[in-house]
């Protein structure tokens, strides 16, 4: 048997302290890299800790942030988010707020409408109008907003459809079950829970109950709403001139307006625009509005909005943007989620809410003019389905 040598020792010794080294190196390999990332972290988070710091300093201590937080506090005040407004200015300033919004409305509805300055031309059923010269749309951009402007050339083709289910329709499938060639979302509503009593088909799948504000005549009818109190109302009369302001059903009737919802406030009235100072106090947010040239023209504006390629429009904006276009009067029809632009089919505009499209009461539809329901203004036959 041969015994190892000293120097054979030795060198065995060396290999075996090598791999021990090695073994465990590669065991701390992981701890290192665990502590390495853990640092990492910790710096990242201290880096995020101090900008947020900034950020918030900024935007609570500063006067541009001050003012930025108002604009934002207004937007967050007229959406469905409006408990969470006190975070942002504090309960003495949701207060200031809703007074301002108040006073606002008190002075709005003072202006006079001159029904006097709209002159729409009496239909001509010799020269009825297709579907392509009635409507025209074109894109409009701001600093903080993308959106579509409609030109629709006859206002009597104009109407008022309220939704056919109790939770609310959105304004494409509304515009599909009337076959309209174009819509906007209309007036504004506020939402209950359902029910137990509430049964029966038109409630199935229906989680919460949609009511219109104000009130909502279609077709010279009234839809809904008090027939006795004063309403903000945006609507046409027989003749298709567009009214807004405040009135009694009786008063409306008498005034021959033929299809009306209610919001506010208005923008422009008698070629005047009625926002004087500061941008209108409702923040920047998605935007529908309705306006009427002084040869009858209608237009309905929608403004994206809560995205990246639209942060949205002030009422300023939207009321400069109608005014350069020859807007007599234009009234702020409800925005936010809600707004909506539907043409030939399909939706020309962005909704801001998560879901997409979301649910009306009613909205404002335009007829093609040789159709049923529009060809009364023409006196145009609806045509016979083929056998």
């Amino acid at each position: 048997m041969l015994f190892p040598t000293s120097k054979r020792m030795e060198q065995l010794n060396q290999s075996e302290m090598s791999a021990t080294a090695v073994a465990s190196s590669s065991l701390s390999l992981p701890r290192r890299l665990s502590r390495r990332w853990f640092r990492v972290a910790v710096w990242a988070l201290w880096i995020i800790c101090i900008i947020v710091s900034l950020a918030l300093g900024w935007f609570y201590l500063t006067p541009q942030g001050t003012k930025l937080r108002g604009i934002v506090a207004e937007a967050v005040y007229t959406s469905k988010q409006t408990k969470y407004t006190w975070l942002l200015v504090g309960t003495s300033g949701v207060e200031k707020i809703k007074e301002n919004f108040q006073r606002q409305a008190e002075a709005n509805h003072l202006a006079k409408q001159d029904m006097s300055l709209v002159k729409v031309a009496a239909p001509d059923p010799q020269h009825i109008l297709t579907p392509s010269t009635l409507i025209n749309v074109e894109d409009i951009r701001g600093e903080t907003y993308v959106g579509k402007i409609m030109y629709i050339k006859d206002p009597r083709l104009i109407h008022v459809v309220a939704s056919h289910n109790p939770g609310g329709e959105k304004v494409s499938n509304i515009a599909t079950r009337k076959n309209a060639l174009a819509a906007i979302n209309g007036g504004g509503f506020f939402l209950t829970d359902k029910t137990d009593d509430m049964v029966g088909p038109e409630f199935e799948g229906v989680e919460r109950i949609m009511h219109p504000l104000g009130i909502i005549i279609s077709e010279g009818k009234l839809v809904s709403g008090d027939n006795e109190a004063k309403q903000d109302i945006v609507g046409f009369t027989k003749d298709g001139v567009l009214i807004s302001g405040r009135y009694t059903y009786e008063q409306m009737k008498k005034l021959g307006v033929q299809e009306a919802v209610s919001f506010l406030p208005r923008l422009v009235v008698n070629g005047k625009p009625m926002i004087t100072e500061g941008d209108g106090g409702w923040g920047v947010a998605p935007r529908t509005a309705i306006a009427q040239k002084k040869d009858g023209t209608v237009m309905f504006l929608v403004i994206d909005g809560r995205s990246i390629h639209s942060f949205g429009a002030t009422l300023k904006d939207v009321q400069e943007e109608l005014l350069k276009r020859g807007a007599v009067n234009a009234v702020n029809l409800d925005g936010g989620s809600s707004s909506s632009m539907y043409h030939r089919g399909k939706l020309i505009t962005t909704p801001s809410g998560i879901a997409g499209e979301k649910p009306m009461p009613n909205a404002f539809l335009v007829y093609n003019p040789a159709h049923k329901h529009g060809g009364y203004v023409y006196g145009a036959k609806q045509e016979k389905p083929h056998s």
